[in-house]
């Protein structure tokens, strides 16, 4: 009976609430809102269906707060790139992408996110890009019209540039099983993520620069 007791707190408190929120987010990311269900995120999480709905009423309260986990991740690259505010366009550009990178490998679920919802369209992309995403490709954009405009980046649209620089750097992590099953490449070694960096950086990017006089 003690023990019981002692454990029913657990159940409803806020590291079964993280448990739930990683478990939808990982559920969202792979089967879209519309698929995932909630008797299958209380499965991923090892929770009752009852002890999911205690914390969340429903599964539009559930997406939103998922998505939410990802906020501090962003929150982390602004304040490095703030950090880097001093430094050229163009260095604060590839600082940026480099963030971009090793965030997206770190946390696929949020590139796949925003493609599945970029596509989709709608309210929930709305929620995104006022919550989470919209902010940050404001400023990558930005950054990137700031490059055009010191003459170090050709006159390629701003926003086409970074959502194109984004898309490459996420194929490939996006994609990933797919790369192991026809190539039996790992894309996500260390070895090859750094060449995926340099690959990104040095060809997409640098294919944007103005030639260099010397």
């Amino acid at each position: 009976m003690s023990v019981a007791v002692a454990q029913a707190p657990a159940r409803k408190g806020p590291q079964t609430a993280a448990r739930i929120r990683e478990a939808a987010l990982e559920l969202f990311s792979r089967l879209g809102f519309e698929r995932a269900t909630m008797a299958e995120i209380a499965a991923e999480a090892g929770v009752s269906q009852a002890t999911l709905h205690y914390h969340f009423a429903d599964k539009d309260q559930l997406w939103r707060a998922a998505m939410l986990q990802l906020r501090a991740v962003i929150s982390e690259e602004e304040r490095l790139l703030e950090a880097a505010a001093d430094a050229p366009p163009e260095a604060q550009l590839r600082m940026a992408m480099r963030l971009f990178l090793r965030i997206s490998w770190n946390h696929p679920a949020l590139g796949r996110i925003v493609a599945l919802e970029g596509m989709a369209g709608g309210e929930r992309l709305d929620w995104l890009d006022a919550h989470l995403i919209g902010p940050r490709n404001r400023r990558l954009a930005e950054l990137a019209q700031a490059a055009i405009d010191s003459g170090a980046l050709k006159p390629f649209p701003a926003a086409t540039m970074i959502i194109t620089l984004q898309a490459a750097g996420a194929g490939v992590i996006n994609l990933a099983p797919m790369m192991r099953k026809s190539f039996g490449l790992d894309p996500s070694e260390p070895a090859a993520r750094e060449a995926h960096e340099r690959l990104i950086i040095d060809a997409l990017l640098g294919g944007l620069l103005t030639p260099r006089t010397t």
